[in-house]
């Protein structure tokens, strides 16, 4: 998984085995040292409602990025295919990303 983040926008992107993972109802997580703290990104697919909803958390050592993702919109992107677009929403003024890197795409 790559998460870009820019000025107002998130941008996850995940391999098709890692949305394969997603789609079996497990979560993923990437952890980055930064300095002394370390950054804790999750996607996890068992989000409520109908949107994408993104979390930070931030404690005494880490920082976490969570984003809860509906089963449902996990499945809109597999049913996606092969589309650089992926999933698009606007959060608060922030426009979240969540694709499939299609560098990675092989066989859809």
């Amino acid at each position: 998984m790559n998460v870009k983040i820019e000025e107002q926008h998130l941008r996850f992107k995940i391999s098709e085995e890692e949305l394969t993972t997603l789609l079996a109802g497990h979560c993923l997580h990437v952890k980055t040292g930064l300095l002394d703290k370390a950054l804790v990104v999750t996607v996890n697919p068992q989000g409520r409602g109908k949107n994408m909803e993104p979390k930070l958390v931030l404690d005494q050592k880490d920082a976490y990025l969570n984003l809860l993702v509906p089963p449902s919109c996990v499945q809109k992107l597999f049913d996606l295919g092969k589309n650089r677009d992926g999933l698009v929403q606007e959060i608060n003024g922030v426009s979240i990303t969540f694709q499939v890197d299609m560098k990675d795409a092989c066989h859809r």
